[in-house]
């Protein structure tokens, strides 16, 4: 019987191959945040004081990434609903044709 990491090494694998590019990206952003927040943590107990600088300049950077990237999904949802819409119209629009005759 498989152990429990290998099963859970697996699923991870899987997702990866399945999740789009945005959901890889927002997963090594919180990642990359979360282990980001735990070095300054750690640079605060070791030196008592941290770079605000930085840590300005790195939350900013990661949450334009997220705006863009929120930018870019509805730009694409807006699009995929369009196409919906225009289907919808030309099959309603033979529909009526059909029952016409």
């Amino acid at each position: 019987m498989a152990s429990g990491k290998h099963l859970k090494k697996g699923k991870l694998r899987t997702w990866w191959g399945e999740a789009g590019m945005m959901d890889r990206i927002l997963l090594l952003l919180g990642v990359f945040l979360l282990a980001f927040t735990v070095c300054m943590v750690i640079v605060f107990i070791v030196c008592g004081a941290v770079p605000d600088t930085l840590i300005t300049a790195v939350f900013a950077l990661c949450g334009a990434e997220g705006g863009i990237m929120g930018w870019i999904k509805n730009g694409k949802e807006r699009i995929q609903s369009r196409k919906w819409e225009m289907e919808d119209r030309k099959n309603f629009s033979e529909g009526e044709n059909h029952n016409d005759e």
